[in-house]
């Protein structure tokens, strides 16, 4: 395919200028180059001509020495000179390759000019004559004929010599002619030289200074705010391809002012729909922090997306527990908007709607069937946006108008977040019934430990005595028969006591969200209203929680470990005290009363189970309980727990 040279383009306008000025640079040192070499051959010729002259006087000289002296010497020479100026002549009119004085070689070209050829030519005829003379007179043998012969020669030596000069001014004048011509040469390439700047000039001009200088005064009107007048540069196509571009980034800059002048005029509009959107989702906020109760906040979820859409109606619905039905859960807006209180997820449009990623438009023609709760006449502009707990869509936020395009721009934005503070109410909703269901089974599972340690262990006493009374009455035996009924009663007693303990202790509020620090010192002082009074002492200044059941059990062991001190140890004062060594926690209940002997059982024939309940809460929290003690020397009790069983340091403050 041909392709064409644009000259409409700086960089080919240049290109041919310089090309043209270069051309003729060679042209101007090639003819430079030939004038002087034809100068050199001139002036060669010249020499060859002069030489002729020189040879005609040497011929002239020997041919009157010879008819003198009659020498053969003088024959020779005269012979010589004279196959010389032949020779010479030959060359000049012929042209060929002689031999110069300094035995240098050269060579001529035939002459071209009509003139010298023509003087040529008349040199040689006069010479053929003078030839006749000379030969005339070598071949004479008689003194007296010779006289003759040397007057033609000499009348023709004249002759000759004028004709010779004649051809080296002919010679000259073709020379001179040629300098002529190379000075003309010369002064037409200065000529074309000077036009060819002069166009040079005018392209650069035309096509860059001008262009360019346009391009910059419009710059200067776009750069002082003038973006109305259209850019047009008239020149290259490199000109008007800059022009095009400066005029499309006038025009995207003129479309960027105005639309930033529209954000501005809208600015204050703009601001105040997104605080009313800030505002909202704060108060949703604050409502999932001041309750739980996950209908009013999923009914604030619903009303407050009504109101910063503007839509007719809004409706939240949650999947059910098997995934395959959509269930209105809260709905704000005209009743007469809602048309089924739940849509099955049959149609595979439904599920790829739930599954987006955010909030997004759906029409009559996409996923209406989404929200099929929703009347399809509200749904001329409808938005949906999935609700996440986790990976997990677990319903969704519809709201719906019956006017085209009814909702502004960015309302998506709105509706995403607002679904996402659904999905943290229900999340927290579901946690909150998840702790609730723990904490009464964790509840249950101890009142279980104190039924299983103490009560249940005293009626099971309470059977064997009433069946050792029944076997002792059929015996007769009627002192041992009272003395059981004695320790029965005592059982009974005991029993009462320890289902008292039991309501008291589900009465009791321990402070768990405090320091194992704090706990232990508001045991303290609760128990120090009885006598002995208790002191607490401990040198562990870094904070220490325990989780939440570890740290009721230890709380339980330590004040039944304290109550017994009080009761019976009859000291003045009981130490608690507390201490971390070597990763472990050790908490110690000490008293300087009568002591007892752990391994003789009482003799108040009562059961005791207040050791075996501490021992067992002991083991149930993994740690080591040891009593010490003996008659008249006091008691120590020592629970030891594995630092493994320390919470994070952080500790709630006191409200």
């Amino acid at each position: 395919m041909t392709r064409f040279i644009k000259l409409s383009t700086i960089q080919t306008r240049l290109g041919i200028i310089f090309l043209a000025f270069l051309s003729l640079l060679i042209v101007s040192v090639v003819v430079t180059f030939n004038s002087l070499e034809t100068q050199r051959q001139d002036a060669r010729m010249i020499n060859l001509a002069g030489r002729q002259r020189m040879l005609l006087h040497q011929i002239t000289d020997l041919a009157l020495m010879y008819a003198r002296d009659q020498e053969e010497g003088h024959v020779s020479a005269l012979q010589e000179s004279i196959n010389t100026f032949e020779q010479t002549l030959v060359v000049m009119q012929k042209g060929g390759q002689i031999t110069g004085y300094t035995q240098k070689t050269f060579v001529f070209a035939p002459p071209k000019n009509l003139n010298l050829i023509s003087e040529l030519e008349s040199l040689n005829r006069e010479w053929l004559t003078y030839r006749e003379n000379v030969d005339l007179l070598l071949s004479q043998e008689n003194v007296s004929s010779m006289d003759s012969v040397i007057q033609n020669i000499n009348s023709q030596t004249a002759s000759i010599i004028e004709q010779a000069d004649r051809v080296v001014q002919t010679i000259e004048e073709v020379s001179n002619e040629k300098i002529t011509q190379l000075l003309l040469f010369q002064i037409i390439f200065l000529g074309l030289g000077l036009i060819l700047l002069g166009a040079g000039w005018r392209i650069t001009r035309e096509s860059v200074v001008l262009p360019l200088s346009r391009l910059g005064k419009s710059a200067k009107r776009i750069g002082e705010g003038d973006l109305s007048a259209s850019i047009t540069v008239k020149g290259p196509e490199e000109a008007r391809v800059l022009g095009q571009t400066i005029d499309t980034m006038r025009a995207q800059l003129l479309k960027s002012h105005q639309e930033l002048q529209h954000w501005a005029a809208t600015l204050e509009d703009r601001v105040q729909q997104r605080t009313r959107e800030l505002e909202a989702l704060a108060v949703v906020s604050r409502e999932i922090n001041s309750h739980l109760s996950i209908g009013e906040v999923l009914k604030s979820v619903t009303v407050k997306a009504q109101e910063l859409s503007g839509s007719e109606v809004a409706s939240l619905c949650l999947l059910d527990r098997r995934d395959k039905t959509l269930i209105l859960h809260a709905a704000s807006g005209s009743e007469i908007a809602i048309q089924e209180p739940q849509t099955p997820l049959e149609d595979s449009k439904i599920r790829n709607a739930l599954h987006q990623s955010s909030a997004h438009s759906c029409g009559l023609q996409n996923c209406h069937e989404l929200c099929h709760i929703i009347d399809s006449k509200y749904c001329a502009s409808h938005l949906a946006a999935p609700l996440r707990s986790g990976n997990k869509v677990i319903g969704a936020l519809c709201i719906g108008s019956s006017s085209p395009d009814a909702f502004q721009t960015g309302i998506e934005s709105v509706l995403t977040q607002l679904a996402e503070v659904a999905a943290v109410a229900i999340e927290n909703s579901r946690l909150y019934q998840q702790a609730e269901q723990a904490a009464t089974l964790e509840e249950r599972q101890r009142v279980s430990f104190e039924m299983h340690d103490g009560l249940l262990q005293t009626l099971s006493f309470l059977g064997i005595m009433v069946g050792w009374a029944k076997d002792q009455i059929s015996q007769g035996d009627l002192e041992k028969v009272y003395s059981t009924l004695q320790q029965i009663e005592r059982a009974e007693e005991q029993a009462e006591h320890e289902i008292r303990r039991a309501i008291t202790s589900l009465q009791d509020n321990f402070s768990l969200d405090y320091t194992l620090q704090k706990q232990l010192a508001a045991l303290a002082d609760e128990l120090s209203k009885f006598k002995p009074p208790i002191q607490f002492k401990t040198e562990t200044v870094l904070p220490l929680v325990l989780p939440h059941q570890e740290s009721e059990q230890v709380l339980r062991v330590v004040r039944e470990a304290l109550l017994n001190a009080q009761r019976y140890s009859q000291s003045e004062m009981v130490h608690l005290s507390l201490k971390v060594v070597q990763n472990e926690i050790t908490i110690a209940i000490q008293d300087k009363g009568i002591g007892f002997d752990p391994t003789i059982k009482p003799d108040d024939s009562r059961a005791h189970f207040g050791i075996r309940i501490m021992q067992a809460r002991t083991t149930r929290l993994g740690g080591e309980l040891e009593i010490q003690s003996a008659p008249g020397a006091g008691t120590t009790v020592q629970l030891r727990l594995a630092q493994d069983k320390l919470c994070s340091h952080e500790v709630k403050v006191e409200q």
